[in-house]
């Protein structure tokens, strides 16, 4: 059995915290020298689970998110905050605080505009935005998380890259004034100044294991593997209180809620790091691999069964954590 354990924002936590989880140092102790995934922790996850690399996150989110598009194409459509800068249009970060009434009112203006284009923007959820087109098959576009600074080399490419160029601009122009945008601003909240749209690809891979047990935390964290989960026929379950409490014969594909104290990073590690280190060291588990992000990006640890003398030395005493480096250092 395989298990995926992913853990939003573990890298971001005190490395001193780390360093004092005895569960976390024998997984990455057991494995290769991690992996960075710039596009983050939701498309680690996705690969993961086997999909090739041009698999279309935006299609499994939205899915998971309750918007099925069906055979369209579809892309995330983040609402964000962008600012002038001298030279350049400069990314300031996504939006995710907007009440239910001004994200559907933002969605319903930009549909009303965008109408002969072929554009269709929805949203299940005020965080969650997804737009369907017909022109973005070949579009090649950058996740929000591997933005630094200015926008213009991060734009979208390819055959309809004109095009979606001058929407984006729209976009921009539209929600620059709006009355929701100007009623943030004067209660301290981040507006709504245009829309990032990346994501898509193609969904003609093989469908996961209908035999893994797929859990994922409510919110966008969980999105991408609830729609793993439909795709394979099942349906995800929220994320028990530990390791114990999961019984996946074929596999278990996890994303937990987010730890935020040294004590909530303790109780991981009892529930779930440890258990899941001892069942690798007996055998039960043939595989673990975890995930973890912070700053957008994500690392991934590939782990098996260690050789005997490695698994008797680690019992008593693995290297402690260490955090990576930085994406722009690695």
């Amino acid at each position: 059995m395989r298990l995926v354990l992913a853990l939003p924002h573990l890298l971001g936590l005190d490395p001193a915290i780390l360093a004092r989880m005895p569960g976390l140092a024998r997984i990455a102790a057991s494995a290769d020298a991690p992996l960075c995934v710039e596009a983050g922790l939701e498309a680690a996850c996705v690969a993961a689970a086997g999909a090739p690399a041009d698999a279309s996150l935006a299609h499994l989110a939205a899915t998971g998110a309750g918007f099925d598009p069906g055979t369209a194409t579809v892309l995330f459509a983040d609402p964000v905050t962008l600012v002038a800068g001298r030279d350049d249009i400069l990314f300031r970060g996504r939006v995710d605080d907007l009440a239910d009434s001004d994200a559907r009112t933002l969605v319903a203006m930009l549909n009303a505009h965008f109408e002969s284009d072929g554009i269709v923007f929805h949203t299940p959820r005020p965080d969650a935005w997804f737009v369907t087109a017909d022109t973005a098959r070949t579009l090649t576009t950058t996740p929000p998380t591997a933005i630094r600074g200015a926008i213009y080399p991060h734009l979208p490419r390819g055959d309809a890259a004109k095009s979606w160029r001058r929407w984006l601009s729209e976009m921009q122009m539209l929600l620059h004034e709006h009355a929701i945008n100007a009623k943030r601003e004067r209660t301290g909240l981040a507006p709504v100044t245009g829309v990032w749209i990346w994501g898509g690809g193609r969904q003609d891979w093989q469908d996961p294991l209908p035999g893994t047990v797929w859990i994922a935390p409510a919110g966008r964290a969980g999105d991408a593997v609830r729609g793993l989960a439909r795709r394979a026929g099942r349906t995800a379950i929220a994320p028990p209180a530990s390791l114990a409490a999961v019984d996946g014969a074929a596999g278990v594909h996890a994303v937990l809620p987010p730890a935020h104290t040294a004590d909530d990073v303790a109780a991981l590690d009892t529930a779930w790091l440890a258990p899941a280190a001892a069942a690798l060291a007996r055998g039960t588990l043939d595989a673990i691999t975890l995930i973890g992000d912070a700053g957008g990006a994500a690392w991934r640890w590939d782990a098996r069964r260690p050789a005997f003398l490695r698994r008797l030395r680690h019992r008593f005493a693995a290297p402690p954590f260490v955090v990576p480096a930085p994406a722009a250092d690695a």
